[in-house]
Order: structure tokens, then C-alpha cells, then sequence
């Protein structure tokens, strides 16, 4: 298991969710939604947020992409870290989807 793996294999539940929707994205890139398995408001933002902030080799997972028509922040997966095909594999083990 690779660094990045060991890193999402300690994430949240709510995170991992976070992250099977960037794998399943067309080009790793989605909006924060108005609700992830009952998150909103301030704690969905803070799920973002951590996300934002783990870091391998000085890259974040994730990072802010500016803002959809609604005013959402947009979020993009860093593919230089984990590709989406892998992250969807580890992601969908973990939740067991």
C-alpha cells in the first residue's frame, strides 16, 4: 500500500463519500452539493476543507477550482496524486458499495 492509499484508508466515512463522488466525476472536478449523507452548511465545508488539507509530498488532495453558476465552490482532484480509477477502487472497497 502506497502513501496516498494509507492516507484515504484513514479518512472518514463522510470523506470517503466525498472522494467516491471526485472519482466518479467526469474530469475530477464537482461542487460542493447542498447535502452529502446529511452533511450541510458549515459541516459539509469543513469535510472539504480537511480534504483540502491533506498533503503528500507537499501536494494537496484536493483544491479549491472556483465557483459554478450557483456560487458553490468547485473542487478539484489532484491527479498527480491518485488517478480517479484508482480512487474509485479504493473508495468503493472501503464503503463496500
Amino acid at each position: 500500500m502506497d502513501q496516498i492509499e494509507e492516507k484515504i484508508h484513514r479518512l472518514t466515512q463522510s470523506q470517503l463519500h466525498v472522494l467516491l463522488l471526485f472519482a466518479k466525476s467526469n474530469n475530477g472536478i464537482i461542487s460542493s452539493p447542498h447535502e452529502i449523507r446529511g452533511k450541510t452548511g458549515k459541516a459539509l465545508g469543513g469535510i472539504f476543507s480537511s480534504l483540502a488539507r491533506q498533503k503528500i509530498d507537499g501536494e494537496q488532495l484536493i483544491t479549491a477550482w472556483g465557483r459554478n453558476e450557483k456560487g458553490q465552490l468547485k473542487w478539484k482532484l489532484n491527479s498527480k496524486l491518485i488517478s480517479k480509477e484508482k480512487l474509485l477502487k479504493i473508495t468503493q472497497e472501503l464503503l463496500s458499495v
